[in-house]
């Protein structure tokens, strides 16, 4: 009898724990709790816009703002580079500065420069204001001076430094105007960004990695966007 009982005791025993094994093989691990360190820099967002002119054609800014842009760098006109040098608006500035606000995508402008003065730098800044009308944009007014390709310009003799002096002008008027000035520094453009320390950079860099320091990135030349049926220039800015 004492052989039977120990027996079931030892059966007892096996089933008890083999139960208690497969409990612990069926309970739910404990969630690993996710820590985010405080030093770690927050993350950029990026805003995705476009520039244009009137070679980008008549364009439909409800479609623009259905394929995702959020900004537009619109050109307010420029200074004709022959020797002459007369100032022009551009064909579609108002056109696209009001359509774009109409689609609450925000604007800023840029003005194709060929000074080759003081004053006429101060005069290109006085025309974007002539041309905006009152109209109030949430981003900068911007200075570009490029090479003109393939042809003479009223500015190649122009030393470097005297660039930079106009272009300084300008940028010194747009803000005593009330707009912020920014300048554009790309592959084409005259000036350069280490000059241009204490103002606001627009900087076209095509296939390589984005550098901190600017305000806005130009990094295409040759994108599709819906509403615009030819090429055109991308742009991002970088929030935190």
């Amino acid at each position: 009898m004492k052989r039977i009982i120990t027996a079931i005791l030892i059966l007892l025993c096996i089933f008890t724990a083999s139960c208690s094994e497969n409990k612990s093989e069926n309970a739910k691990m404990p969630e690993k709790s996710e820590t985010v360190s405080t030093t770690e820099a927050p993350k950029k967002t990026t805003v995705h816009g476009i520039d244009v002119s009137s070679f980008n054609g008549v364009i439909d800014w409800e479609k623009v703002k259905s394929d995702g842009i959020e900004f537009a760098i619109i050109r307010a006109g420029g200074r004709g580079y022959g020797a002459e040098g007369g100032i022009y608006e551009d064909k579609y500035a108002s056109y696209n500065l009001k359509n774009a606000e109409k689609q609450k995508i925000d604007t800023g402008v840029y003005f194709f420069s060929q000074a080759a003065s003081v004053k006429e730098a101060e005069e290109e800044a006085v025309f974007v204001k002539k041309t905006l009308n009152g109209r109030k944009i949430k981003l900068p007014v911007a200075y570009d001076v490029e090479r003109i390709k393939g042809d003479t310009s009223r500015i190649d003799n122009v030393k470097y430094k005297d660039s930079v002096k106009y272009a300084k002008a300008f940028l010194k008027k747009i803000n005593s105007l009330g707009y912020t000035p920014m300048v554009y520094i790309g592959e084409d453009s005259i000036l350069k960004a280490e000059d241009f320390k204490e103002y606001k950079i627009w900087y076209a860099n095509y296939g390589k990695p984005y550098e901190s320091g600017y305000e806005i990135l130009q990094y295409s030349k040759t994108g599709k966007v819906k509403g615009i049926n030819a090429e055109v220039d991308l742009d991002v800015i970088y929030k935190q």
